[in-house]
């Protein structure tokens, strides 16, 4: 190759990339990256720590309650207890000898009065037997009636006479059962009530014989059961450790579940004079002083004792949110939420009793509210709840 053509030879190495010193960059710039990226899951770690385990554990401890609606404040019961409702009179009505029915005159709900008629049982066989009877009778009657004009005229024993005599009493004694029996054959209502029970229908055959049955004693024939709504009371059962904190005819308060918004007055009819060992209870009968006919047996409810007898203004008391007056700071109640954080209510404030105060506006039933120290807290705070 001559000189001259090396010379028109363009110079190419200008063009060359430099690889070197552009990897070293990339690199460089992945390393940071990367430690920013290790930052970031590092603080996130941090504050998750922080907030799921270090700040609760710093939050303030606080006492709460939950608002729900509550009357008569001014007279706490002294306790309450759950039970049920029963009559003390009731009844299963049972026929005293087995037929078929052929009238039944009530039906479930029917108010019945003392006498009245129930049901009437099939009394054809007695009224045969009746008729055999006064036949007997009447036979009796001449024979015995023959004997003494014959003893009369001196012809006739003594024995033959007291015989016909015996045999006109027991005449006159089968005749008179036998009617009984065929009034025992209308069932009647012994006392007035309502009929809670049908057991029966006609053309049945119903036997008074008594039969245990699987929840218990029945009369194998009871045709109804009848129950007198105005001896409703309460049967409950009382902690024995309580039972000293009441006595017989104390006041108390009847509600029922049924009727929530509704109340009664009792009073403590009977304390049972014995304890079930299993349940450490005593048993206590409240007798509800006017029973209305909403009220019905088996029913659950609750009685609370009192330390005296309500008014009728605390009786009809509408219920009404009551807190503690500590729970109030600076006209603000401090509600927690669900992940009890705070929130400070502002709230409207009524009647205040007893160190609690009304709250007509500003948090509603179901709000878990802080009871003391709220003056201390702010607006979003994380609290421990005791």
């Amino acid at each position: 190759m001559s000189v001259t053509e090396e010379r028109q030879r363009p110079d190419l190495s200008a063009l060359r990339i430099q690889r070197d010193d552009e990897d070293a960059k990339s690199v460089a710039w992945g390393t940071v990256a990367g430690w920013i990226v290790a930052l970031v899951v590092v603080l996130g770690a941090a504050y998750a720590i922080y907030a799921l385990w270090i700040g609760p554990r710093r939050a303030p401890l606080v006492d709460t309650i939950v608002v729900k609606p509550t009357v008569n404040v001014t007279n706490p019961p002294l306790l309450t207890a759950t039970g049920y409702l029963v009559a003390d009179k009731q009844s299963k009505i049972t026929p005293k000898i087995s037929g078929k029915v052929v009238s039944l005159n009530f039906d479930v709900g029917d108010k019945v009065t003392a006498g009245q008629v129930l049901a009437v049982l099939e009394s054809t066989n007695l009224q045969a037997q009746l008729d055999e009877s006064q036949a007997a009778l009447t036979e009796a009657d001449r024979e015995w009636k023959r004997q003494s004009a014959l003893w009369k005229e001196g012809v006739t024993t003594h024995a033959l006479l007291d015989s016909a005599e015996a045999q006109l009493k027991g005449a006159q004694a089968r005749v008179e059962q036998i009617r009984i029996n065929m009034q025992d054959m209308v069932v009647r209502a012994p006392f007035a009530g309502t009929i809670a029970t049908k057991n029966t229908e006609v053309g049945e055959v119903i036997s008074s014989v008594m039969m245990t049955q699987a929840g218990g004693t029945l009369p194998a024939g009871a045709i109804c059961t009848l129950v007198d709504l105005k001896t409703l009371e309460v049967v409950a059962d009382v902690n024995e450790a309580s039972i000293g904190q009441l006595h017989e005819g104390q006041s108390a308060e009847v509600s029922v579940d049924a009727f929530p918004n509704q109340k009664w007055k009792g009073v403590l009819r009977q304390i049972i004079p014995t304890a079930d060992r299993a349940k450490a209870t005593v048993q206590v009968k409240v007798k509800i002083v006017d029973p209305s006919d909403r009220l019905l047996p088996e029913m659950s409810s609750s009685v609370s004792f009192l330390q005296s007898e309500r008014t009728d203004a605390e009786m009809h008391e509408p219920a009404r949110l009551w807190v503690p007056a500590s729970a109030v700071a600076n006209g603000n109640v401090a509600v927690v939420d669900a992940e009890k954080h705070v929130a400070l209510r502002h709230v409207t404030t009524g009647a205040v009793r007893e160190q609690r105060i009304e709250i007509t506006n500003g948090i509603k039933s179901g709000d878990r509210i802080i009871t003391s120290g709220a003056e201390a807290l702010k607006d979003g705070q994380l609290v421990r709840i005791e």
